[in-house]
């Protein structure tokens, strides 16, 4: 077959993307540089505008934004290949994190594997399909979204539109594995309101970190176990996670106020509003004991688990051209979450594809083998072309 790229196109463009800062501003509207997706977006609709895209770049958010780029084709049908603009921070790397540098056949740099390397690769495959100066059968959108490592609110916005292609590949570094479920995860804040006193006569005022104690302890003991009862033959059991706390305002007073944040992985047909009611139910019982207690729940962050059906049409073009390129198609199923459950959610057959290996996702030595986002890039093309 003709090669689609070779390591230096891929590390030349890859270098492009990681040297353009998107780091997610973590709910915080973006002030600057390094913050947001903006100049990335800009790049990408001057790069696949010079390739004959329609461009839309919407404003989800001040400073956020999704880029949509357009290539008609020939025929009624339409594939969507989706990346993520955003980056997680960079504060602990140990590597420059916005100056690619190549080492070994590896180009290092925050976003190089999560998600600018599948991204790069989408985008060489993209150039391979049209250089031959033919229109595609099926239409081809390459679509580039905000916010997906910190609530996917890109991909919940671009649902929200008319945009609504026939399938989609989404570039996730998978290790080259197809990866049609994974799980979902629904993140919230309980919020616990007591009244303040002062310490030396507590009776006067009501904790709200004694209760918290024990919601903490029920969540571990109580709704943990029940979820795990509920085992996916793919996927495992939910799992819940208390990732922070914070309360009282100081040693001496009686504190008002505490809140956790809990991170819950969910399964195929789990709702966040099925698991919110689980946990209201058991916050009720904690502080019917004292009138002076109430709490809150916050939603923070939705994703929705997935699972495609392995009969459907985009797994098998997607094997196919795996076994094409790669000489084996390898299926996967992950515990982790990404804009796939938003899009199948809404009616879109997916699958997660892409190089490199979500162990060095986040890390602070981020990396990519270049050899991979080659091979990766092939088999995009070959999706396309068998689309």
């Amino acid at each position: 077959m003709t090669t689609v790229t070779n390591e230096k196109q891929a590390g030349d463009l890859l270098a492009r993307l990681v040297a353009c800062p998107s780091v997610n501003p973590a709910r915080v509207p973006p002030a600057g540089p390094p913050f947001g997706e903006g100049p990335l977006v800009d790049l990408l609709a001057d790069l696949v505008g010079g390739w004959g895209a329609e461009t839309q770049k919407v404003e989800v958010a001040p400073g956020r934004f999704n880029l949509i780029a357009r290539f008609p084709g020939t025929g009624p049908r339409s594939l969507m290949l989706e990346a993520h603009a955003d980056t997680v921070a960079v504060s602990d790397m140990t590597i420059e994190p916005f100056t690619p540098a190549i080492r070994d056949g590896k180009l290092f740099g925050r976003g190089s594997c999560d998600d600018k390397g599948p991204m790069a690769a989408m985008l060489l495959a993209i150039r391979s399909a049209l250089a031959s100066g033919q229109r595609p059968r099926a239409t081809l959108y390459f679509v580039s979204t905000c916010d997906e490592e910190l609530g996917s609110f890109g991909a919940h916005h671009l649902m929200a539109g008319a945009l609504r292609p026939d399938a989609a590949v989404v570039g996730e570094p998978t290790d080259m594995a197809i990866v049609h479920a994974h799980k979902g995860a629904y993140r919230f804040r309980l919020t616990t309101h007591g009244r303040a006193a002062h310490s030396s006569n507590p009776s006067m005022g009501s904790s709200a970190i004694t209760p918290m104690a024990a919601i903490v302890q029920a969540l571990d003991a109580g709704l943990a176990p029940a979820m795990k009862a509920q085992a996916h033959p793919l996927l495992g059991p939910p799992t819940v996670s208390i990732g922070t706390i914070r309360g009282g305002t100081q040693v001496n007073v009686v504190p008002a106020r505490c809140e956790i944040e809990v991170d819950c992985r969910v399964l195929p047909g789990e709702t966040s509003a099925g698991v919110a009611a689980q946990v209201r139910a058991l916050v009720d019982g904690i502080l019917k004991a004292d009138a002076r207690l109430s709490y809150s729940l916050d939603d923070l962050e939705w994703y929705p688990a997935f699972e495609q059906d392995l009969a459907s049409p985009i797994v098998a073009t997607t094997r196919a051209a795996c076994q094409k390129v790669l000489g084996a198609a390898q299926m996967a199923a992950v515990p982790w979450a990404s804009n796939a459950g938003v899009f199948h959610a809404a009616g879109i057959p997916c699958v997660l594809f892409g190089p490199g290996s979500i162990k060095q996702a986040h890390t602070a030595d981020e990396h990519i083998a270049l050899a991979e986002v080659v091979r990766a890039a092939e088999v995009y093309a070959e999706i396309i072309r068998r689309f």
